[in-house]
């Protein structure tokens, strides 16, 4: 492929949808130790806005609770600690209202380990007491000026009865009372909904319902939010998986943007709440070098879409299945528990050195501009799910072998590149990421793939996870370089010129 970049070239400016949302498991995983270590020096490296988890009203938060007499008494101190340490590393919760504290509940009906519970309220007035207390609080706590920045997303994922134990109708009630009772304290909080899952069927479930009965209601829709995952289950029943094509993301996205577009909240924010290469915090594939060209080409196709695309999870300090004993069990997160950085936090890197100011893009490279002095030349060589895997067909795939016969068989990438427009020549630094160059799972394969590591083995593993790097100076006005990129690789050129 040949690339020619003129530095001077009129740029397209692009919002970084990357650094929008990151999400993790739940509220009280964040009160660890790890996690929030884990969480301190990812955001110190990577920028998001906003994170978005399950279970802030989880008895193990100990928000509600119903007092000997039967009344409701309300206790904030672990958001307080949560939301008071996600603040200090420049990060705004999006705060999804759920699951039901026990005192409120109609049922038992509890999902993950964790034993969330997913009933509609007994008293829909006593849930909309709790949301008033809990926003109230938020509002004394951290001001106007903070908390209207916020996004509180009433639910998760009710139109799968796994998330929720009642009806359509009882979930709009819900909505009912969390938008009026968010709005009667003040009219600037953003509300919205409905967090449901991946498309089925060509349609995101519940958006187009949940816009008409908002419309119907005189109901605030601040934003829409639902999770597109890209898969889709070709016999529920048995729990098969498929992935779909590799363009579904963006293709999602885009339906997204139509509805929105054309409905009667036309300035309603768009906010996928939730997505990954799955929806199974027990794929394999999650470990893999894939992760990283997935996830540059994803964010990259979507830009300008819409307003936050979320990656669940920024770790596998992650417990809605339990706790698995392997390090690399096909976890959501970008990090293991242990902290290593997984291919998917690459992604990520790679993404947040980018320009806001575009100046070049195709198919597997994009460049960017930042001021007048650097462009940065953004290359991957994404590879596909073979279609026996892509089926539903998860022979090929094993705890040791998680490329042969899982992905499509791609050739090399070749680029040749020339760069015009730094007439004293330019600095040169380059990022390099494949199998063999910062993907830690394939280095644990390489060191013979054991279960359990010695410290001192996880100290060796851990230096295995930097990706590859070089430095060099062009004197000429024309910089001009060869990059052979394999399969699930990615690389960065940064040019910086020379006066």
């Amino acid at each position: 492929m040949q690339l020619h970049i003129d530095t001077r070239t009129p740029a397209e400016k692009t919002d970084p949808l990357w650094g929008k949302i990151i999400c993790a498991g739940r509220a009280a995983e964040g009160l660890r130790a790890d996690w929030q270590a884990q969480f301190r020096s990812m955001t110190q490296e990577l920028h998001f806005d906003y994170i978005r988890f399950h279970g802030l009203f989880h008895d193990e938060m100990f928000v509600c609770r119903r007092d000997w007499d039967g009344k409701l008494s309300y206790n904030f101190m672990y958001i307080d600690k949560l939301f008071d340490f996600l603040l200090s590393c420049g990060v705004r919760p999006i705060v999804e209202l759920g699951f039901m504290p026990e005192c409120l509940a109609s049922g038992d009906k509890k999902i993950f380990w964790w034993q969330g519970n997913v009933t509609p309220p007994r008293d829909y007035a006593e849930w909309g007491e709790l949301v008033n207390e809990t926003v109230r609080h938020f509002l004394n706590r951290y001001g106007l000026d903070e908390v209207k920045q916020w996004y509180f997303e009433v639910w998760n994922e009710a139109s799968y009865h796994t998330f929720w134990g009642g009806t359509q109708e009882d979930y709009f009630k819900l909505y009912a009372v969390s938008a009026r009772t968010i709005k009667a304290i003040c009219p600037e909080l953003q509300v919205g909904g409905p967090a449901t899952t991946q498309v089925i069927d060509g349609e995101a479930p519940w958006v187009k319902d949940t816009i008409a009965f908002c419309q119907k209601e005189n109901l605030p829709l601040d934003f829409i939010s639902f999770h597109p995952y890209p898969n889709e289950n070709v016999n529920d029943s048995q729990g098969i998986m498929a992935y779909r094509d590799e363009n579904s993301t963006r293709t999602d996205l885009q339906m997204a943007r139509d509805i929105v577009d054309h409905s009667p909240f036309p300035k309603a924010k768009i906010l996928l709440t939730e997505w990954n290469s799955s929806y199974t915090s027990r794929d394999w594939v999650h470990d893999t070098a894939y992760m990283a060209p997935f996830i540059v080409q994803n964010y990259l196709k979507c830009r300008n879409l819409v307003d936050g695309l979320g990656y669940w999870t920024f770790t596998d300090v992650f417990e809605e299945g339990g706790i698995e004993r392997q390090i690399f069990h096909g976890g959501f997160g970008a990090l293991t528990i242990q902290g290593l950085k997984k291919p998917a936090y690459h992604g990520f890197w790679f993404l947040n050195q980018l320009g806001d100011a575009c100046i070049a893009a195709g198919d597997r490279y994009y460049v960017t501009r930042k001021g007048e002095d650097s462009i940065q030349i953004l290359l991957w060589n994404y590879a596909h799910y073979s279609e026996v895997f892509a089926s539903g067909d998860r022979s090929p795939i094993t705890e040791t072998n998680r490329y042969d016969g899982v992905f499509e068989e791609k050739e090399d990438l070749h680029f040749s590149i020339a760069v015009e427009g730094f007439a004293s020549g330019c600095r040169v630094n380059t990022y390099y990421f494949d199998r063999t160059h910062g993907s830690i799972y394939d280095a644990w394969l390489e060191m013979g793939a054991a279960e359990r590591l010695s410290e001192a083995e996880m100290e060796i593993l851990r230096s295995k996870e930097n990706l590859a790097s070089s430095y060099s100076v062009c004197h000429d006005p024309q910089y001009t370089t060869e990059v052979t990129l394999p399969p699930h690789a990615v690389c960065l050129i940064n040019l910086y010129k020379i006066y």
